[in-house]
């Protein structure tokens, strides 16, 4: 009976030390789940943001295809700096 009880202990030790190990596991586990969470996210908001940049090209394309037209860049020239021809008089409104 001297041989068994000297068995347990190290049965216990292996049992211990397999627990810490499942632990260990599911804890890196959790780790992974939330990292991977976190980067799909990060994934998302980077597409939306990918997105609204093409819309931006696309729209900066268009209006350097525009620019050769001389109609649109007077109009251009007009409605951002003000301009006005010659014999044309500019109205001025007051501020309220």
């Amino acid at each position: 009976m001297g041989g068994m009880r000297e068995a347990r202990p190290g049965y216990r030790l292996m049992l211990f030390f397999f627990a810490l190990g499942v632990l260990q596991a599911a804890v890196l586990l959790g780790l992974e789940a939330w990292r991977s969470h976190a980067l799909s996210r990060s994934i998302a908001a980077l597409e939306v943001e990918n997105q609204a940049l093409w819309a931006q090209v696309r729209s900066l394309r268009a209006e350097v295809a525009q620019a050769d037209d001389p109609a649109y860049l007077e109009d251009l020239v007009r409605s951002q700096l003000g301009w006005v021809r010659k014999d044309e008089i500019l109205y001025a409104r007051k501020p309220h």
